[in-house]
C-alpha cells in the first residue's frame, strides 16, 4: 500500500513538474505574452491546486489529510523567530554561492539566458517592486514549498526512504528553476530548507526561510534601482570591494565562516526548541491519574530515555523503493533536467 502510494505521489509530481516546463516554454516564447499570468500559472496551477487535489482524490482521500500529510503544521513563536533570522543569514549565504557559480559560469563564457534573449528596458518603480514581491517572494514561498518539501519531502518519508527523499526534493527543487545559474545555489538552499523542515516536522519553517531569501533579493535589487539608502549603500560595497581582489576575499571569507557559525547555532537552537515542544506534547499524552509510584517511575524513566537518545528528532530510514516505484521521480530529473542543460548550451552558444 506504501509503495502505491508513493507511486500516485511522484506521479502527482511529474505531472506538476510537466505543466512548469509547459507554462515556462509557452511564457519564454512569447505565445503567453503577460509574465503576470505565466508565472500564477506555474506558481498556483501547476505547484500548488493541481498537486493538492490530485493527492486529495487519489491518495490522502481527505483535503485535512493531504494539509497533515505536507506540513502544514504550526509552530512556536520563538521558531518563527528563529527562521526569520535564519532566512536573513541564508540570504547571504546563497548571495556567496550564487556568485561563486556566476562567475564560474561565466568564466567559460555562458551569457544569462534572459539578458540574452531580452532586449527590453526595465523601468523600475514601486509597482514593479510590488508586483514583483508578491510574485517572486511571496507565492514561491508557499507554492513551491508545497509541491517540494511539503508533498515530495513530507509527504513522500511516509512511505519511502526520509534520506531519500530529502536529497530529491532538494535536487529537483533546482531542476524546477529551469536554469542552470539557480540549479546550484537553489538545490543546496533546498537540502537546508528541507532538513530544517524534517527538524520542525513542519514546512512552515521553509515557507519563512523561502520568502526571506526572495524577499531580500528583490529589496536589495529593486531598491538599489529606486536609490534606496540601505540597497544602493550594500551595492557601493560591493563594487569598492571587487575593486580590490586581496580585500574583498579576505573579507568575503569573513563573512562566509561567520554567516555559516551562525546558521549552525541557529539550527541547533531550532531543534532544541521543537524537541522540548514535543517532549511538552509527550507529557501531555501521558496520564499518571491512580498510579502506583513504581509505574509513575517507569514512565519518567520513558521520557528521561527519549531525552537521552535524542529519540524526538531521529529520522526514520526506510526502505528503498527500488526502480518501478521510482520511474515517475526519474522521469522528472530528465525532463526538467533538460530544460535546464538547454539554458546552459543556450548561454554558450
Amino acid at each position: 500500500m506504501k509503495n502505491k502510494n508513493y507511486l500516485k505521489l511522484s506521479s502527482i509530481y511529474y505531472l506538476a513538474a510537466s505543466l512548469v516546463c509547459v507554462f515556462f516554454i509557452l511564457g519564454f516564447t512569447g505565445v503567453l505574452k503577460n509574465d503576470i499570468i505565466s508565472s500564477l500559472l506555474i506558481q498556483i496551477v501547476a505547484m500548488l491546486i493541481v498537486p493538492f487535489c490530485l493527492y486529495t482524490l487519489f491518495v490522502s482521500k481527505n483535503p485535512k489529510q493531504t494539509l497533515k500529510d505536507t506540513g502544514i503544521k504550526k509552530i512556536s513563536l520563538k521558531s518563527v523567530v528563529l527562521c526569520f533570522l535564519l532566512g536573513i543569514l541564508l540570504y547571504f549565504l546563497n548571495s556567496f554561492i550564487a556568485n561563486f557559480f556566476s562567475t564560474s559560469l561565466s568564466l567559460l563564457g555562458w551569457e544569462n539566458l534572459y539578458a540574452k534573449f531580452s532586449s527590453a528596458t526595465v523601468k523600475f518603480s514601486y509597482g514593479l517592486l510590488i508586483k514583483e514581491f508578491i510574485l517572486s517572494a511571496i507565492l514561491p514561498a508557499i507554492c513551491e514549498e508545497f509541491l517540494h518539501r511539503g508533498m515530495l519531502l513530507h509527504a513522500g518519508k511516509k512511505y519511502g526512504n526520509t534520506k531519500f527523499c530529502l536529497i530529491i526534493s532538494s535536487i529537483l527543487f533546482g531542476l524546477m528553476h529551469l536554469n542552470v545559474q539557480q540549479f546550484f545555489y537553489a538545490s543546496i538552499l533546498g537540502f537546508i530548507m528541507g532538513y530544517i523542515t524534517l527538524v520542525a516536522d513542519s514546512i512552515i519553517p521553509s515557507i519563512i526561510l523561502h520568502f526571506m531569501n526572495n524577499a531580500l533579493s528583490t529589496y536589495f535589487y529593486y531598491g538599489s534601482a529606486l536609490g534606496w539608502k540601505i540597497p544602493t549603500t550594500y551595492s557601493n560595497v560591493k563594487i569598492i570591494l571587487s575593486a580590490n581582489k586581496l580585500l574583498n576575499i579576505i573579507i568575503s571569507c569573513i563573512c562566509l565562516f561567520s554567516i555559516i557559525y551562525l546558521i549552525i547555532y541557529l539550527i541547533k537552537k531550532l531543534k532544541e526548541e521543537q524537541a522540548n515542544n514535543r517532549i511538552k506534547e509527550f507529557v501531555k499524552k501521558l496520564n499518571f491519574t491512580n498510579l502506583s509510584i513504581s509505574e509513575m517511575q517507569t514512565k519518567i524513566d520513558e521520557i528521561n530515555k527519549i531525552i537521552k537518545d535524542n529519540k524526538l528528532y531521529t529520522f526514520k530510514t526506510g526502505k528503498k523503493l527500488g526502480l518501478k516505484n521510482n520511474v515517475f521521480i526519474i522521469s522528472s530529473f530528465v525532463l526538467t533536467g533538460l530544460i535546464t542543460l538547454s539554458s546552459l548550451i543556450w548561454g554558450l552558444i
